[in-house]
C-alpha cells in the first residue's frame, strides 16, 4: 500500500513538474517519505529557479535540508521516519525505546525543533502546569540543548504534581522522569521537593513510603537532601529490612537442618533492626510475624533444640503480642551455646551425639527415599497394566509382541477377537501373539481365520 501511494505521488509530482505546476506544499509532502526525500530537494532547486521571489523558499529549504541531514545521519533509527513525516507522537515514542543514556547532540536538536517547532511550547506547558498532556513527552529530555529554548516562570506546580503522582504511583517516578527533571528543572528549585513533602502528611502513611523514598533518594543522589535526612535514613532502613525479611520468608521453607543456627541468627539480627525503626512499620511487623511463625513450625517438626549464639531475651516485649508470643516459642526451640558444659569432654560428647543423630537422620532419609521410589515404580506399573488391560488395541498388542510378551499379548488379542470377531486384523494380531508364544498350531489356525474373514469381507463388498 505504501509503495503504491509512493508511486502515485511521484507520478503526480512528475506530471505537475512537467506542466510547471509543482507547489511548495507538493515539495513538503514529497519530503515526508524516505523514497522521495532526495527528489523533493531536486524539485526544490528547480522551484527556486522558477519562483525566486517566493517568500517561503527559505523556510522550506531549511526544512528539507534538515530532514536530509537527519535522515542520512540516523537512517538506522526508527525515529527518523517520524522526523520525515513530521509525526511528533511517533518521534517521542521511538525516542523512548532508546537507552536512557541516548542523546541527540545540540546541533541536531536545533534541526529537530525546526521540524517540530511546537516542542519548546509543549515542554513549557508541562513545567508550568505540571500536566503531561501526553506521557511520551517525557522522553524529550534526550534532545541536548532543548532547555535553552525554554522560558519558564515557575516550577512549583510541576514539582507538586511530580510529588503527588510519585506517591500515588511509585513507578511514575522512573528513570526517564528523573532524567526529565534533571534536564529541565534548574537545581535551585530542587528544594521545593522537600518543602512540599514536609508540608504534606504523606510520610505518616506506610503505603506512601516507596514514593517518598524514591523522591528523597533522587534528592540525595543530587546532593540536595537537607531537611529530610532523618526521614530518609528511617525510610532507607525500612526498605533494607523489608528486603531482608522478603529474602528470609522466601528461604525459610528450604533451610536445611545444619543451616538453622545461622538462619536463626539472621532472624535475630533483623528483629534488632526492626525494633529500632521509629516510623510506622505494620507491614514489616506482619512479615516478621509470618517468618517467626513458619520458623517455629519447622523447629517443632525437628523436635530438638538448635544451638545459637544470639540471646532472644533482648527481643522480649519489643513488639506486639503476636510477635512476642512467637519469640517466646522460638526461645523454647533453641539453646544458647553459652549454656553448654564447658569441659572438653562434655563438649566432645555433645558433638559426638549430634554427629550420630545426623548420620541416623541421613540413613533414615535414604530409606524413606527408597520406599518412595519403590512405591512410584509400583504405581507406574499398575497404570501401564490398566492402560493395556482396559483399552487393548492392535498397536499395543504388536508392541507387546515386539517385547516378546507372548502370553500377555495372546490374552489381550483374545479380548479383541471377542469384542469384534468380524475384524480380520484382530485374528492377525492373535496369530502373531501365538507365534511369539511358540504355539504355532494355534497361530496357523488364527491366520486361516483372518484370511477367511478378509476374503469374506471382499466378497460382501462385491
Amino acid at each position: 500500500m505504501r509503495k503504491r501511494i509512493l508511486i502515485t505521488l511521484v507520478l503526480f509530482l512528475f506530471v505537475s513538474h512537467v506542466l510547471g505546476a509543482v507547489s511548495i506544499d507538493d515539495l513538503i509532502n514529497l519530503s515526508k517519505n524516505p523514497g522521495t526525500l532526495e527528489i523533493s530537494w531536486e524539485y526544490f532547486v528547480e522551484y527556486i529557479k522558477d519562483n525566486p521571489t517566493d517568500t517561503k523558499i527559505s523556510e522550506v529549504g531549511e526544512l528539507i535540508s534538515a530532514k536530509r541531514y537527519l535522515y542520512n545521519k540516523y537512517k538506522d533509527f526508527y525515529f527518523v521516519d517520524a522526523v520525515l513525516s513530521e509525526d511528533l507522537k511517533s518521534f517521542c515514542i521511538n525516542l523512548g525505546v532508546l537507552s536512557a543514556n541516548f542523546r541527540l547532540p545540540k546541533e541536531d536538536t536545533e534541526m529537530i525543533i525546526y521540524i517540530f517547532p511546537q516542542i519548546p511550547t509543549v515542554i513549557e506547558e508541562i513545567l508550568e502546569t505540571g500536566i503531561f498532556s501526553e506521557p511520551f513527552y517525557k522522553y524529550l529530555y534526550k534532545l541536548d540543548g532543548l532547555r535553552e529554548f525554554l522560558s519558564v516562570n515557575s516550577y512549583e506546580k510541576f514539582i507538586e504534581s511530580i510529588v503527588e503522582n510519585s506517591v500515588k504511583l511509585p513507578i511514575f517516578f522512573d528513570e526517564d522522569m528523573k532524567n526529565f527533571i534533571s534536564t529541565f528543572v534548574p537545581q535551585n528549585n530542587f528544594a521545593l521537593f522537600e518543602e512540599i513533602i514536609n508540608k504534606s502528611r504523606y510520610v505518616v502513611n506506610e503505603e506512601n513510603y516507596l514514593g517518598i523514598y524514591n523522591l528523597l533518594s533522587f534528592l540525595e543522589e543530587n546532593n540536595f537532601l537537607k531537611q529530610s535526612l532523618v526521614v530518609y535514613s528511617q525510610l532507607d532502613k525500612y526498605f533494607t529490612i523489608k528486603k531482608m525479611l522478603t529474602s528470609l520468608n522466601n528461604s525459610v521453607f528450604f533451610i536445611e537442618k545444619q543451616e538453622l543456627p545461622s538462619f536463626i541468627s539472621q532472624v535475630y539480627d533483623v528483629g534488632i533492626e526492626l525494633k529500632d525503626i521509629q516510623i510506622e512499620k505494620n507491614l514489616l511487623y506482619n512479615m516478621y510475624y509470618s517468618l517467626l511463625r513458619t520458623l517455629n513450625s519447622k523447629l517443632d517438626g525437628i523436635q530438638e533444640l538448635v544451638p545459637i549464639e544470639k540471646n532472644f531475651e533482648n527481643l522480649q516485649l519489643a513488639f506486639n503480642n503476636e510477635i512476642n508470643g512467637e519469640i517466646l516459642k522460638l526461645q523454647n526451640n533453641v539453646i544458647r551455646i553459652q549454656s553448654y558444659p564447658t569441659s572438653k569432654v562434655s563438649v566432645d560428647s555433645s558433638l559426638s551425639q549430634q554427629k550420630t543423630k545426623a548420620e541416623n537422620q541421613v540413613r533414615e532419609n535414604k530409606y524413606v527415599a527408597f520406599i518412595y521410589i519403590i512405591i512410584g515404580i509400583g504405581i507406574a506399573t499398575l497404570f501401564i497394566f490398566l492402560y493395556f488391560e482396559l483399552f487393548p488395541t492392535y498397536n499395543k498388542i504388536n508392541f507387546l509382541c515386539n517385547l516378546k510378551f507372548g502370553k500377555y499379548a495372546v490374552h489381550l488379542a483374545e479380548k479383541l477377537v471377542i469384542k469384534d470377531p468380524g475384524n480380520y486384523k484382530n485374528f492377525l494380531v492373535l496369530a502373531r501373539s501365538y507365534e511369539v508364544l511358540g504355539d504355532y498350531a494355534a497361530s496357523i489356525n488364527a491366520y486361516k481365520s483372518a484370511l477367511n474373514l478378509k476374503n469374506k469381507n471382499i466378497f460382501d463388498k462385491k
